[in-house]
């Protein structure tokens, strides 16, 4: 069963992603994350499909999370609490708040802080806090993000240094022995001798985007990945699921196109026939994993552009505007394994952001 987090709660543009060697990390990419950084407080969108109903429904989004945020730094309602920091953080960077930098600088800054104070010495953030291998990616991902636009030094290598924890978990956990039908996947936990799409996803994104800001990631994981991947693919319906030999669904499809494509290989005819699947498909009120599936969807179709990115977004948007509250904060997810309204309002945040292109792993 795919849940957001774990199975007890309910689960730069092409030059800035080919950054991967770690002498990237150099004195030329600090100027260009302080670049990054002035360029995130302009809160410059480089795509206009979001419109002003959009940015007011972001920021009121980040003003109820701002209002979530703990004395320690966390920004949670629920037992994830570093997972969730870690998907709100996303949000905030999505919508062009960097630490120390724009409207909610401050909060972004002591939620980041929090999430390197976090990660133990042995790595695994998921045992802190419940989230497991969930939580182990969508930190990892986070971290990487804001590593990218740390403006001050000292902490942009306190978040190196937790970041390189936290991968080596991630590269650890892929190496263990696995049939054919799980090798190079990931799953709830680092020792688990199967694997899962979804959770997947998140680990492979984690190390892209950890390749992007220079740290030590080699080709062969990130390969290793994409033909996990591609063995949920389930041909005879051109789609993909959640583990080989399942039923297809939105959600795993659309995870499936997004990492292949942000893992240079969306020319595969897997990925085609999938896009062709989705654009099929609309997701309502009745979805499971409903903010799940709304993110992993647009993102997916924003790779793939064309109609399908225009058709998907404004099914998505739609959905999403309905869902906020009078508080800024978006509704309980309709499905009973999505934890929470600060789990809500970041997916929901994110997937308003995907039109802004500002994180860096996403882009085209």
């Amino acid at each position: 069963m795919m849940v957001p987090f774990d199975a007890k709660s309910a689960e730069t543009q092409r030059t800035q992603r080919t950054m991967r060697k770690p002498e990237a990390a150099s004195a030329s990419f600090l100027l260009c994350a302080f670049s990054v950084v002035a360029l995130f407080a302009s809160n410059t969108r480089a795509d206009q499909r979001a419109g002003p109903d959009v940015d007011a429904a972001v920021e009121r989004g980040l003003g109820y999370l701002t209002k979530q945020q703990k004395a320690d730094g966390s920004i949670t309602d629920g037992p994830n609490g570093v997972a969730t920091t870690a998907l709100a953080v996303l949000g905030y960077l999505a919508a062009g708040h960097a630490p120390d930098a724009g409207k909610h600088g401050l909060v972004v800054r002591g939620a980041v802080d929090f999430l390197v104070q976090a990660v133990p010495k042995n790595g695994y953030v998921g045992s802190v806090d419940g989230s497991r291998m969930y939580g182990q990616g969508i930190v990892a991902l986070a971290l990487a993000e804001a590593m990218g636009v740390e403006p001050n030094p000292q902490k942009r290598d306190a978040i190196q240094a937790a970041l390189q924890r936290l991968i080596d978990v991630i590269l650890t956990a892929q190496k263990v022995q696995k049939d054919d039908n799980n090798r190079g996947g990931w799953r709830y936990e680092p020792g688990s001798g199967d694997s899962d799409l979804s959770l997947s996803g998140w680990s492979a994104l984690a190390l892209r985007a950890s390749q992007n800001v220079g740290m030590n990631v080699s080709k062969e994981p990130v390969e290793r990945a994409v033909q996990y991947v591609v063995k949920c693919f389930k041909a005879d319906e051109g789609a993909f699921t959640y583990q080989p030999g399942q039923g297809p669904s939105i959600a795993m499809t659309s995870v499936a196109i997004l990492d292949l494509h942000l893992l240079d290989a969306a020319d595969r005819d897997e990925v085609k026939r999938a896009a062709t699947w989705l654009g099929k498909q609309a997701i309502n009120n009745e979805t499971r994993f409903f903010y799940y599936s709304l993110y992993y969807s647009t993102q997916a179709a924003t790779q793939v552009g064309g109609d399908l990115q225009e058709q998907i977004w404004k099914n998505n948007k739609k959905l999403l505007l309905a869902k906020q509250q009078d508080d800024g904060g978006f509704a309980q997810s309709p499905s009973g394994d999505e934890p929470g309204r600060v789990y809500a309002t970041s997916m929901s945040v994110m997937t308003l952001a995907v039109p802004y292109e500002t994180l860096p792993i996403y882009q085209k």
